[in-house]
């Protein structure tokens, strides 16, 4: 009994306490201690998770593109030397007497009205690509030619300075193009063609057997070198500046005997009769020649077996001054010889020879009447 009112103080006394220091204490917890080896189980919460997750923010802009530098020379971007069908002619051969032209892309990032002049020039290099144009070593009209496109305002002017009537001057075409690698609002782009016709005499060039198709280079002698200048006015500059590209083309050899004048002798048996007038000979060539003159034995119209031989013929003209006789078997040459030729003319576009002479020592004892008899001339080259 005692024991008992021990116990109900004692839980009577900590109530009390509990109110005092304002703490109730719902749940009296059984403490258990264990051995480490019981450890089944671990918790920490002392770490933390985060995420972050972009949401509207704009991703870094890329810096601006920025347009190509500006020019101060005007470039060419391409070029090519064609058929009037468009076939590309570079280190190759013409014809004479045909349409070519030359075709030219050229930009200017000063404006198209700051290009000057565009300039063509060719030369036949006479085997040494160290020779340039109208040199001493090439001089001469049909071993030259000079195109120049003048840019005025209104409508450009297209002009051949060189030669005289060796090359026909074409027309010029343009167009207003864009230049994809160009300065946009600042580079103005044209597509040129310039076209022109060799004549009959227009240098011969076959080349060196090996055409190399490299471009902007000449390194083919015996061949036409050209260059392509295009000189800008000099906006932004101190002075003029030009842009240039160089290149080769090859010329077929042209030979002709375009007419020759018919002959007529008058004489008597016995007489050293000459012909009343010279006759001319018109003759074409683009390179060395040889010009020579062969006559058939004279046969009587009426009496076929009344004949004179050509021995009795004597000619003379060209380079051959004096009156020369036929030997029966061999051809007279005006120019040149069985194994050498006259050099090529250097300009015209054809060789007149008007002092060509004939004349006929006629046999004593000749029956009278008219006889016939068919020249022969050739026109002869190295080739």
């Amino acid at each position: 009994m005692l024991k008992r009112k021990i116990f109900i103080n004692f839980l009577l006394s900590f109530l009390l306490l509990s109110v005092i220091t304002g703490s109730l204490i719902n749940v009296i917890p059984i403490v258990k201690i264990v051995s480490a080896g019981d450890i089944t189980s671990c918790v920490d919460s002392n770490t933390f998770l985060t995420l972050s997750i972009y949401g509207g923010e704009e991703p870094p802009e890329e810096p601006p593109v920025q347009p190509p530098s500006l020019r101060i020379k005007p470039k060419i971007n391409w070029y090519d030397f064609q058929t009037l069908a468009g076939v590309s002619k570079l280190n190759s051969k013409i014809n004479v007497n045909q349409k070519y032209k030359f075709c030219i892309n050229i930009s200017s990032d000063q404006g198209w009205d700051d290009i000057e002049y565009i300039d063509i020039v060719a030369w036949f290099d006479n085997g040494d690509d160290s020779t340039t144009y109208n040199n001493s070593g090439n001089l001469g009209g049909n071993l030259n030619m000079f195109l120049r496109y003048e840019n005025i305002t209104g409508t450009a002017n297209y002009a051949m300075l060189w030669p005289d009537d060796e090359v026909v001057r074409g027309v010029v075409t343009e167009a207003v193009v864009s230049d994809p690698n160009g300065s946009p609002g600042n580079t103005e782009c044209h597509n040129l063609t310039f076209s022109f016709m060799p004549r009959h005499q227009f240098r011969c060039a076959l080349g060196d057997d090996s055409w190399d198709d490299t471009k902007n280079a000449v390194n083919d002698v015996w061949s036409w070198n050209f260059k392509i200048s295009v000189i800008d006015s000099g906006e932004n500059a101190t002075s003029a500046t030009t842009s240039y590209v160089k290149d080769e083309f090859g010329v077929y050899p042209y030979t002709e005997i375009v007419s020759a004048g018919m002959l007529t002798i008058r004489g008597a048996p016995g007489e050293n009769a000459t012909a009343a007038s010279n006759i001319t000979i018109n003759t074409r060539s683009n390179m060395d020649y040889s010009l020579s003159v062969d006559v058939e034995t004279l046969i009587h119209n009426t009496y076929p077996t009344a004949h004179i031989s050509n021995q009795t013929i004597w000619v003379r003209g060209g380079d051959l001054e004096t009156f020369t006789k036929f030997t029966g078997s061999k051809p007279i040459y005006f120019y040149g010889s069985v194994s050498t030729y006259h050099l090529a003319e250097i300009d015209g576009t054809g060789k007149r020879t008007s002092d060509v002479e004939y004349k006929c020592n006629i046999p004593f004892g000749q029956k009278a009447g008219d006889y016939h008899s068919t020249i022969h001339y050739y026109l002869g080259t190295p080739i």
